[in-house]
């Protein structure tokens, strides 16, 4: 073969392999390129979630102002609640101060009416007050002679913490405020725990904790039985699509998970109430759509020991006391009542 025709020969392949090495780049270069679009698409999406997870956390377990409801816009019934409950607030008391199991400061204040009479210790809602909330317990214990001990939840009003757990945490409150008072007046006091709402399902979450053996019951009025179902029903609410509450909840406890320190998963009201022999008394409104009726069903049918459910007609959540009073004051003593040792 000539020379000549061998070098041009030479160039064409030579040509060529630089076609396929430059053509090889560029697809590198492609490939570099969407593999980076990919990872900041990633990196945006966990931000963005992360995101969500921490104001959905802060919405739901943080601190907040809390007021009492406005006198000038109350119905008549609220005005005799908040009416009362000012009253409740000013009447000589001993304030008590404990310190939880993780350090946090818990406040309380007792109302002696006799000694060595039965105490209820009354734990309130999410957001609300020992007060206004305590105002049917307080009418109650008044009436029949017994002593009360209204409890500030953590992160709210008097007592420490800038977190609710939504019950993660609270039941070991619930656990030391019945091991202080069996302390401070002898396990020959009766004690019977009582909550409202979220307060009611902390009080059953406490069930199977080492509880003083003279807690003699437990009353929950409009709990619920996981803080991540309670949560689930209120966005499902608000949200209308499963998918969504159900996206919305995993949110909130990675949020907790991650800023909270605490699970959500690892506190079960029916569970705990399997677990122990403490009579039980639930009291829930047919028409509660915060804490379904059927929460109140299943934790009644996970009961281990003796139990008493009370269903009251058109109440919705924490209306039950407003929808009867005579009956829910009759159905709360005759439960202590029969209870006592």
């Amino acid at each position: 073969m000539p020379k000549s025709i061998k070098q041009s020969w030479k160039r064409i392949k030579t040509n060529k392999l630089i076609q396929c090495m430059g053509i090889a780049m560029m697809k590198i270069c492609v490939n570099r390129r969407q593999i980076l679009i990919i990872l900041l698409i990633l990196s945006i999406g966990i931000l963005t979630l992360l995101g969500i997870s921490k104001c959905s956390f802060q919405k739901a377990c943080l601190r907040r102002e809390i007021h009492w409801p406005d006198l000038e816009i109350a119905d008549e019934w609220q005005y005799k609640i908040i009416t009362e409950a000012y009253k409740i607030k000013n009447e000589p008391n001993r304030e008590i101060t404990i310190t939880a199991s993780d350090g946090v400061k818990l406040v309380g204040h007792y109302f002696e009416r006799k000694k060595n009479a039965p105490i209820i210790i009354f734990f309130h809602g999410l957001w609300s007050d020992s007060y206004v909330c305590g105002v049917p317990i307080y009418r109650i214990t008044e009436e029949h002679k017994w002593n009360l001990l209204l409890v500030s939840l953590r992160a709210h009003g008097e007592s420490g913490g800038n977190i609710s757990t939504l019950g993660v945490l609270e039941r070991y409150d619930c656990c030391d405020w019945a091991n202080w008072v069996a302390s401070e007046f002898g396990e020959q006091v009766p004690i019977y725990l009582m909550g409202f709402s979220m307060g009611g399902a902390a009080v059953l979450m406490s069930s199977d904790l080492n509880l003083p053996k003279s807690v003699c019951g437990i009353i929950d009025d409009a709990g619920f039985t996981t803080p991540l179902e309670m949560i689930k029903v209120g966005s499902k609410n608000k949200l209308r699509y499963e998918l969504l509450s159900d996206i919305f909840t995993q949110m909130v406890n990675v949020g907790t998970k991650i800023w909270g320190h605490f699970d959500l998963k690892d506190a079960d009201a029916s569970v705990a109430v399997s677990k122990t022999n403490v009579p039980i008394l639930i009291i829930h409104g047919d028409k509660d759509n915060r804490a379904p009726l059927s929460m109140a069903y299943k934790i009644y049918d996970s009961c281990q020991g003796e139990k008493d459910l009370y269903i009251v007609s058109g109440a919705t959540h924490k209306e039950c006391y407003r929808t009867n009073p005579e009956k829910y004051e009759k159905i709360v003593s005759e439960f202590i009542e029969k209870n006592l040792p």
